[in-house]
């Protein structure tokens, strides 16, 4: 019976704590962790942020305080208007001072997914996404709620990745590849992954990243696990062979010939009764992972101890 971590929740407070926000990804920016939210509040948007140092003296502290995020005040057109059932914010990753983030939107039961750039000032406290230029991105199938959920930088090249790639949806799956300018360039072979594939880590300098692999029994029929193609099967932990639903962490690396999973095993979250659905995912030094759930069943930022 393979071994299962649990997850050490983070209680935010202020702002960030709102459910409606539905918080979406997580990213480094420097020594600050960005939250972001996928609905920005219209009317005042920001993103959040917590300094490294902070959350690094929560894991070691043995008194747990709440944490309050602050504002990084969010200037951006009227996506809303612009894009036809728009749904917000899904993915982040940053290069120097520039900021980078897929868009959702769903319209007439069609998805669509929208890379842009923008530039972040932290000393003013600003994202400006004012100048963005929308970059559609190809969907390679339409599924209810399926979109690109993972945005990474490797070696000056952009990586989107979507979120269903088991291999009854398609056989060739892929992620993409961009410039740091928006160029598209083309297409990566990715290893067939089962379930859904929420968010991803950070690269190091060998490509070597985490992703978020995830499943609510619900979606058994929009997913179409492939029985042969999932993994554990045979390896599961304590609560996953008492539950249907799957939280877990892979190991993948960027290489010549494509993306592909590595040999170091899953890394199984304890589950709880109710599934969470985990949206955004950052290595903590070598102490762990931060992870956020967006609002199923509710806001949720937690510490996942592991040595890295």
């Amino acid at each position: 019976m393979a071994d299962e971590i649990a997850s050490v929740e983070i209680i935010l407070e202020g702002e960030a704590s709102n459910k409606k926000l539905e918080m979406s990804g997580l990213a480094w920016y420097r020594d600050n962790l960005i939250l972001m939210p996928q609905y920005v509040d219209l009317k005042s948007p920001a993103f959040y942020y917590v300094k490294k140092s902070e959350l690094k003296n929560w894991v070691r502290k043995k008194e747990k305080n709440a944490i309050d995020p602050k504002r990084i005040e969010l200037k951006m057109p009227n996506f809303d208007k612009m894009i036809d059932g728009y749904q917000g914010f899904e993915a982040l990753c940053f290069h120097g001072d520039k900021i980078y983030l897929i868009i959702e939107s769903r319209e007439n039961n069609f998805m669509r997914s929208f890379l842009i750039m923008g530039t972040i000032n932290f000393k003013k406290s600003i994202i400006d996404l004012s100048q963005s230029k929308l970059n559609e991105i190809p969907i390679p199938i339409n599924l209810k709620n399926i979109g690109y959920e993972s945005i990474l930088k490797h070696n000056s090249n952009l990586y989107l990745f979507f979120e269903a790639n088991g291999v009854d949806i398609t056989q060739n799956a892929y992620a993409l590849r961009y410039s740091m300018s928006l160029d598209y360039k083309g297409k990566v072979p990715l290893q067939n992954i089962e379930y859904r594939l929420t968010d991803v880590s950070r690269a190091d300098s060998r490509g070597s990243f985490w992703g978020i692999n995830f499943f609510w029994p619900g979606e058994r029929s929009l997913l179409k696990p492939n029985k042969e193609n999932i993994i554990n099967k045979l390896n599961r932990g304590e609560t996953h062979q008492r539950f249907d639903h799957v939280e877990q962490l892979l190991n993948f690396n960027i290489g010549k010939n494509g993306i592909s999973r590595t040999e170091l095993s899953p890394i199984q979250l304890e589950l709880d009764k109710e599934s969470r659905n985990w949206e955004g995912l950052v290595m903590l030094d070598n102490l762990g992972f931060l992870m956020v759930v967006d609002e199923y069943p509710r806001t949720i930022f937690s510490f996942l101890p592991y040595k890295l």
